[in-house]
């Protein structure tokens, strides 16, 4: 099972029967999981903010996470209006934003980006989070998934976002 399938199956687990989302090529393997299995409903929006926004109506009307995908950059950033409503109103919403591989990473290298439409997601949504975070490995994917889930979730409840690396979405998960 790799990344993407693992996530699918622990929102299936978890009560999750709907999800809000735009396609986008950095996403691609998530929407595949998501395409394997009938359980949930994929609903696709016009746009990246009504995907974030209809996540969280979802949120508010059923007492459910509301959950959300868009694929990388400016297509991850147009959500962001729905996650700050999150924060700001207390909704639990998770969000998976698809990235470029963590090889394309620009890092520490001072140019402005590496990858195509990269963007250092996890540091333009800390402040409109509970929860914000990049997996860089398979090894630490189940316990950041759970951890998004129980932050969202838990207390006083918000948005939380899996900055969802295009290569760790293909990885396989060791169970």
């Amino acid at each position: 099972m790799n990344c993407s399938e693992y996530l699918v199956d622990f929102l299936i687990q978890h009560g999750v029967t709907d999800v809000f989302g735009y396609a986008g090529g950095y996403i691609v393997p998530f929407q595949d999981a998501l395409r394997s299995r009938p359980e949930i409903n994929v609903h696709v929006c016009y746009n990246e903010q009504g995907c974030s926004f209809a996540a969280n109506g979802y949120a508010r009307t059923s007492g459910k996470l509301g959950v959300f995908f868009t694929t990388s950059g400016p297509g991850a950033i147009n959500a962001f209006g729905g996650l700050a409503d999150a924060w700001f109103d207390s909704i639990p919403v998770m969000g998976i934003c698809g990235n470029v591989p963590t090889n394309e990473r620009k890092g520490f290298s001072g140019i402005r980006q590496n990858g195509f439409q990269e963007m250092d997601i996890v540091s333009m949504t800390r402040h409109i989070t509970k929860l914000s975070v990049t997996p860089l490995s398979a090894i630490d994917f189940p316990e950041i998934v759970s951890r998004a889930y129980n932050m969202a979730l838990i207390g006083r409840k918000g948005g939380v976002i899996i900055d969802f690396p295009f290569n760790i979405q293909k990885m396989e998960v060791e169970l």
